[in-house]
């Protein structure tokens, strides 16, 4: 039965089974961007219906979203007229609602930004789409009352390192320092 809905990009580095013991245990969802939709009941959408979905199951104790370094499609957000992405990339991209806080966490514009400014957008555009997951119903139910925990982690692919963030800290910490695996 699964315990934990994992949400992530359809980046191949990122690797769900190897937070939990049994591939069982994972109810998964992939999309370009990790992007969750704000939650509408009016909209039709795979991924609203997906997370509604995974939400009812009796077993689930665990949300997680996870988001990666060098990320396209925050590239793309980047891109001033999204100029390197088709049309319906573009308009998914917009239901992400992360353009601003990735551009505001990027910093100053530059030409050829950082490394490191470009993976402070790619955060700040995982911990909008956890914003929106928060907004849920029955993530909101759940957490309420214990039952569902909700947490993002961060990929960096040059390194093979995992963070996991700390709503205490405001921050992402290295995953170990929070106890290992995301689903225990």
């Amino acid at each position: 039965m699964p315990q934990i809905l994992f949400i992530s990009c359809t980046e191949a580095r990122i690797a769900p089974q190897r937070f939990v013991s049994h591939p069982d245990q994972l109810f998964e969802m992939r999309n370009i961007g990790n992007i969750v939709p704000p939650y509408n009941p009016k909209v039709i959408s795979g991924e609203i219906a997906t997370i509604e979905y995974a939400l009812s199951l009796p077993h689930l104790s665990e949300v997680v979203i996870s988001g990666h370094s060098s990320c396209g499609a925050v590239a793309a957000l980047l891109d001033n007229n999204f100029k390197s992405v088709s049309p319906s990339v573009r308009r998914w991209l917009v239901v992400g609602s992360s353009r601003a806080a990735s551009r505001d966490a990027m910093g100053k514009p530059t030409d050829r930004p950082t490394m490191q400014a470009f993976d402070r957008a790619a955060r700040a555009h995982l911990l909008t789409q956890l914003a929106h997951l928060a907004g849920y119903p029955g993530l909101e139910s759940g957490r309420s009352n214990g039952r569902l925990r909700l947490r993002a982690l961060f990929h960096v692919g040059e390194t093979g390192s995992t963070e996991l963030y700390s709503p205490r800290e405001d921050r992402f910490i290295p995953l170990s320092r929070e106890g290992g695996r995301a689903g225990r």
